[in-house]
């Protein structure tokens, strides 16, 4: 808890640092390294926020673990596995949607359930995966934390990602390479007839949805499964930085290809984690301030 706090603030200057210089180099950057096609691009679009998303299906077998607890009301044991289902049905839906959605390999003759069939065997593993490490805690107060690290998430995601996209209707970079009556905007310019440049050349509202990254928001959840892993489980300790790092990595990996491949600017992907790691150093100052009050981790 409090030795992750400077890592988490080194993770939110990356983000800070990246949505200022986007602010200024956005259709400069993303005009020099544009490849609307590119292969490598397009896989980790499709497979970008698998990793992410699998860090719900492993709440979600915690939450499973703790419904079985014998020392648990029933009440609060049908609450923990309702809250399992819905951990296990946002990973397979968050992921399994990109496989062959618009971002990811996108082909229309293609149902785009079989995304969701393709994600739901890593979602039964890693929620199998979540249930043997929530069996194995013996943090009394695990609950608290898995809540506060589902909250984290869901409130960057939701709240945070979609609201905003949903108001500023930025248009993605490939699609003004596409029309010359679809302007660049930057990020803080409104489309407000977004509406009608849809009916007018025929695009889908995807195509206003630039500004801020989902991908990047949902790949940065495995930041947060990093940051509250050694509260489950002392001994997971020596794993975090490792792992918190390497979801960096990828994160900035996802980053990158969305840019590649013209779905988001600089300052979209800087915004999308941005979003994620403030509200992952919230959630971990929370974390820290209930620890003094019920000791649930050293």
């Amino acid at each position: 808890m409090k030795s992750m706090r400077l890592h988490i603030y080194i993770v939110l200057a990356i983000f800070v640092i990246g949505f200022i210089v986007g602010s200024f180099v956005d259709l400069s950057l993303s005009t020099a390294i544009f490849s609307r096609d590119n292969g490598f691009g397009l896989t980790i679009a499709a497979i970008g926020v698998l990793p992410g998303c699998m860090v719900f299906a492993v709440l979600g077998g915690c939450f499973l673990a703790l419904s079985l607890h014998k020392d648990y009301k029933k009440v609060w044991k049908v609450v923990l596995f309702i809250l399992t289902i819905i951990a296990l049905v946002a990973s397979i839906f968050f992921s399994g949607q990109e496989f062959f959605g618009e971002n990811g390999f996108y082909n229309p003759s293609l149902d785009k359930w079989l995304g969701y069939v393709i994600a739901a065997p890593f979602a039964i593993g890693c929620g199998y995966l979540g249930y043997l490490m929530g069996r194995k805690s013996e943090n009394p107060y695990l609950w608290i934390i898995l809540l506060i690290a589902v909250a984290v998430a869901f409130i960057a995601l939701v709240p945070g990602v979609t609201l905003i996209k949903s108001i500023f209707h930025r248009p993605r970079f490939r699609t003004v390479t596409l029309y010359e009556g679809i302007e660049f905007h930057s990020w803080w310019q409104r489309t407000s007839n977004y509406a009608e440049l849809m009916q007018i050349y025929g695009v889908s509202k995807e195509e206003f949805k630039s500004f801020p990254s989902g991908h990047v928001g949902e790949s940065s959840v495995l930041l947060v499964g990093a940051t509250f892993l050694p509260l489950i489980n002392p001994k997971y300790q020596k794993y975090q930085l490792p792992f918190f790092y390497c979801g960096l990595a990828w994160t900035l990996l996802v980053a990158f290809t969305r840019i590649l491949v013209g779905a988001h600017f600089l300052s979209d992907v800087s915004m999308g984690g941005l979003l994620m790691t403030l509200l992952l150093l919230i959630g971990n100052e929370v974390t820290i301030a209930l620890n003094k009050k019920y000791h649930f981790a050293e």
